[in-house]
């Protein structure tokens, strides 16, 4: 008799304890932390989180037939369309989970204010080449730190073009380069073979101390080259939740082998990655 009661006693103390972890994982659920949407008969509770995508310029015509394919699109993607820099005004990138710029190479400091801001609060951040390296009422600014806001501040690399106070070669063209993973665990590397081939137009810039270069360009033209091309850095450590990502390639239209999967990896890694 003794014993019954010990097992009932047991039984009645833990299922409040498991109620509450149920309770739990309802809320985190709910909220985006965890990702139940793959769960028998659960699943349906939670359908899978979307990945709400603000492009800032316009994206390359590549680039757009990615984010708006069907296998983006099931892994929770959701973009509209681009938002021209002189809309962003505060409050509109609130509404957002990443933010993108491409294609804009002159934006005003109210635009550039704004990103920085989101990016400080919690968003993410990827920035494609040139892209708002330039103010619209400073001809001669250039880079990312120049202006109010200092989009620099959330930026992991310094525009090439500013390097030693003179204006560099910032654009080039490679052919028959090979694209070299460094990080090669990276989540964004995920399906990505190393060493494919590349031949696109990249941006040089240069990593700041706190930053992660995640890959590289080497030789050209099918001959190896001393110079290091920076192709893909990451921020660390820089912010307390935000975060950002630099391409200085068109992602969509460079040929790392399974360019396809590298924006979409980028975008899932982004989603929950943290400062």
């Amino acid at each position: 008799m003794n014993r019954k009661r010990g097992q009932q006693s047991y039984a009645e103390s833990v299922i409040p304890i498991i109620l509450i972890i149920i309770l739990a994982l309802f809320i985190a659920a709910k909220l985006g932390y965890i990702d139940l949407s793959s769960m028998p008969l659960v699943g349906g509770l939670f359908p899978q989180s979307y990945i709400r995508i603000a492009i800032v310029g316009s994206p390359s015509p590549q680039l757009n037939d990615f984010l708006r394919s069907e296998q983006y699109r099931l892994a929770g993607v959701s973009y509209a369309v681009p938002i021209r820099q002189e809309a962003i005004y505060p409050g509109v990138l609130k509404n957002f989970d990443i933010i993108l710029l491409q294609n804009s190479r002159v934006c005003d400091r109210t635009a550039r204010k704004e990103i920085t801001n989101a990016v400080k609060s919690g968003k993410k951040l990827i920035v494609i080449g040139d892209a708002c390296t330039a103010v619209t009422d400073d001809p001669t600014a250039a880079g990312w730190d120049v202006g109010l806001g200092l989009l620099g501040d959330v930026m992991p690399v310094t525009w090439g073009g500013n390097l030693f106070h003179e204006r560099g070669q910032t654009i080039v063209n490679v052919r028959q380069g090979k694209f070299q993973i460094i990080e090669q665990d990276h989540p964004i590397f995920n399906g990505i073979l190393n060493h494919g081939v590349f031949e696109d137009t990249y941006t040089n810039v240069y990593p700041k101390a706190n930053s992660g270069v995640l890959a590289l360009v080497e030789e050209f033209g099918g001959r190896p080259t001393s110079a290091v091309t920076y192709a893909i850095i990451e921020s660390k450590g820089l912010l307390q939740s935000g975060k950002t990502i630099y391409f200085s390639f068109d992602p969509a239209t460079a040929n790392p082998t399974g360019q396809y999967h590298l924006l979409l990896n980028t975008l899932l890694y982004l989603k929950g990655a943290k400062g």
